[in-house]
């Protein structure tokens, strides 16, 4: 399981969030939730751009 070790692109905030439940850390193969804001296009159904919760920057998403 990863570890979910990310920090933000624009002002170093650590993005790693609460352990996920160890019931649960399999279903969501990691052991952590992020705290990365995920904001979607409403012409695609998928995540595009990410924003930090801290700094309130955003950057391409994956």
């Amino acid at each position: 399981m990863i570890a979910n070790k990310e920090y933000c692109p624009y002002c170093n905030a650590d993005l790693q969030g609460e352990m996920i439940p160890q019931e649960s850390q399999k279903a969501y193969g990691a052991r952590h939730f992020t705290r990365k804001i995920g904001i979607t296009s409403i012409d695609i159904d998928r995540i595009t751009k990410w924003r930090c919760p801290d700094c309130k920057m955003e950057w391409e998403g994956n």
